[in-house]
């Protein structure tokens, strides 16, 4: 019988095709056109309130703060003799951003046209939206190391804040609907990479040892 690790691991090769098929969809001719169409139907929404709370989700979900919530969080966690959900946490955070970076070299996808932006894209590929893999991994870490019914509410409170912040980035018209998606993906494929190692043996075994000794 095959193991939940390799159950999990095998589930993450496949969403990883999954990711990779929906972004060699993204560069196409007919999925760019329907993007541009969405992302024109969009701008005609915007008002002051509603960019303003879009830009600060946007900030919320930038590059600095996943490279320090990746460092802080396990760290923490750690620190509270919880190994296991602090190395999960960092495979799932670095994981994620690690994926959506690779993948968005390989895609190269072209960001939607300037006349769409709001702000100014943190960099040229769009594929997937680094901020929406970010706010997924969050979501979908904070579910993994959470207990009982509180992870009920993390689940709530992650997936909530995943659309909220996919939404400002089309809103803002820095990505198309399939970018946020491919952002989603990235996440899961990390969650499932993430839930598979740690059930791995040898890992298993040594997360089982507190590793840190506090006063």
């Amino acid at each position: 019988m095959t193991s939940p690790a390799w159950k999990r691991l095998a589930a993450a090769s496949v969403m990883l095709m999954v990711l990779l098929g929906v972004g060699a969809a993204a560069t196409s001719t007919e999925v760019t056109r329907w993007g541009i169409a969405v992302d024109d139907a969009v701008a005609g929404w915007r008002n002051g309130v509603s960019t303003a709370l879009s830009i600060a989700a946007t900030h919320a979900a930038s590059a600095a703060v996943g490279v320090a919530a990746t460092i802080l969080a396990p760290a923490a966690l750690w620190w509270r003799r919880r190994g296991r959900d602090a190395v999960q946490t960092l495979l799932v955070l670095g994981g994620a951003l690690m994926i959506a970076s690779v993948i968005k070299l390989g895609v190269a996808e072209a960001r939607p046209p300037s006349r769409l932006w709001v702000i100014a894209p943190d960099n040229a590929q769009s594929f997937p939206s680094g901020h929406t893999t970010l706010a997924a991994a969050a979501a979908l870490a904070a579910v993994l190391v959470t207990q009982g019914g509180w992870r009920i509410l993390a689940g709530a409170v992650g997936a909530t804040a995943t659309l909220v912040v996919a939404a400002a980035r089309v809103y803002l018209g820095v990505h198309y609907p399939i970018d946020v998606l491919g952002g989603v993906l990235a996440a899961i494929c990390a969650a499932l990479l993430a839930a598979g190692l740690v059930e791995l043996p040898p890992l298993r075994r040594h997360l089982r040892t507190p590793a840190v000794s506090r006063p």
